[in-house]
């Protein structure tokens, strides 16, 4: 669960993880491998140097008067180099030569042009501190020439370079992050794409409708896009299509229904009479919600800003049993949003008056989160069994305990006022409060 937390769950972060792994084992790898063939170069280098040095020196030694060598040999002695004559050698006989050791004996040996010396011997010293901070290891070389004496030398060599430098280091870090720049910049242009289909997507599950995607990015993205467009079209055309033949139904069933009206008058059975009125009433509210209803779908309102407290104290307007308050933390500030207001209005409304008819009040409450803002809607009424929470939301759906045909509503609030809420990009549940009664919570978008 720990490690979880740690990968990234979008593409742009996958591709992005992937670029970093990649270029960073690369850039590695490289400087390794840079690194293992410059050291053995450059040692190399300095092995074949040291010998040309010690061959020189050696040869010019050889051909000088013995008694002359040793102050000879002081005289071209150096920081980097030291050289004695003398009558012993200061490598033992028995001291083991490793592979670098041994090269560097056959380099001496090729480039010694006489054939006045007898031996060869070559072995290392324990650094000193400087030294040992600095990469270098000293090595005695002992020459044994025909005459029994001895031209001795003492040098340092690069025993290895060091992984990276500094300079290196900075010149890698930029460019992994130059390179890790521009790749994040173009991985972002190809997942814009992608983002917007998201969020399209999330727009039509929600409302129902938005606006058609532009059809950019890489040939997959387009096609996607374009499908989408398309399943769009179709979708939008078959709910006008529904809504189309709802509203011509409900328009031309209101004829019939006004001639059985006039007709029940002429019965002479009072009872009779005022059943068959009321039916006919309660088929006509019907019918009008069944309007108001296709008109919204078929004819959206165009959305604009809206003020929530100033829409939230309109829709009280005239109503009793009704209070009204904002969360503290809001202070006096407006609550601008981007939605349809007279939509909005009519849900709120319906939602209210639900909760006066079936709770006895309607407690009203406005808070806000950093992403939303939260209308609570607090009745005190019997509530809603759980199982029934989700389905009072179904069109003309309606719970015969207190929600029954006698109020004279078709069934329909509920259905019309989730779906003015969708539409502006918010949701809206019901909640049965733990002290009693009936919350209709809705969050709207910032």
């Amino acid at each position: 669960m720990t490690l979880r937390r740690f990968v990234p769950d979008s593409i742009l972060g996958w591709l992005a993880l992937i670029l970093v792994a990649g270029l960073a084992a690369s850039q590695v790898l490289t400087a390794v491998l840079h690194n293992a063939n410059r050291n053995e170069a450059v040692i190399e280098v300095e092995d074949l140097r040291a010998a040309e040095r010690v061959a020189t020196f050696a040869e010019f030694l050889e051909h000088t008067a013995p008694v002359l060598r040793p102050s000879l040999a002081a005289s071209m002695s150096g920081p980097s180099m030291t050289i004695a004559a003398a009558a012993k050698a200061t490598v033992p006989d028995s001291v083991s030569v490793d592979h670098r050791l041994y090269h560097l004996v056959h380099a001496v040996s090729d480039r010694l042009k006489s054939s006045n010396w007898v031996e060869i011997r070559v072995g290392r010293i324990a650094p000193d501190a400087q030294q040992r901070a600095r990469g270098l290891e000293p090595v005695r070389m002992s020459i044994g020439l025909r005459d029994g004496s001895w031209i001795n030398f003492e040098f340092a060599t690069i025993e290895s370079l060091p992984l990276v430098s500094y300079r290196l280091l900075i010149l890698m870090l930029v460019s992994v992050f130059l390179v890790l720049g521009l790749s994040f910049y173009a991985l972002r242009r190809v997942t814009r794409p992608l983002d917007m289909l998201t969020r399209a997507a999330e727009a039509l599950g929600r409302s129902g409708r938005t606006e058609p995607l532009k059809e950019t990015g890489a040939r997959e993205v387009r096609r996607a896009a374009r499908a989408f467009n398309e399943m769009q079209g179709r979708i939008k055309g078959l709910i006008e299509d529904r809504m189309q033949m709802v509203a011509a139904i409900s328009h031309d069933l209101r004829t019939p229904i006004t001639r059985l009206k006039l007709r029940a008058e002429f019965v002479d059975d009072t009872e009779q009479r005022e059943k068959m009125l009321r039916d006919l009433d309660e088929m006509e509210t019907m019918i009008k919600s069944t309007l108001a209803l296709a008109r919204a779908d078929a004819n959206p309102e165009p959305a604009m800003q809206v003020d929530l407290r100033q829409l939230l104290a309109d829709s009280v307007e005239g109503l009793n049993h009704v209070t009204l308050s904002a969360d503290p933390a809001m202070g006096d500030d407006t609550a601008w949003i981007t939605a349809q207001p007279i939509a909005l209005k009519r849900a709120l409304i319906n939602l209210i008056e639900n909760a006066i008819v079936y709770g006895k009040k309607a407690d009203i409450r406005l808070s806000s989160s950093a992403t939303e803002y939260e209308i609570a809607v607090d009745d005190a009424g019997p509530g809603i069994p759980q199982t029934e929470l989700e389905k009072v939301f179904r069109p003309f759906f309606r719970l015969e305990a207190s929600r029954n045909r006698e109020s004279g509503g078709a069934g329909l609030g509920l259905a019309i006022a989730k779906s003015v809420v969708r539409a502006q990009g918010g949701e809206i549940i019901l909640i049965n409060r733990a002290e009693g009664g009936l919350r209709a919570l809705i969050k709207l978008p910032r």
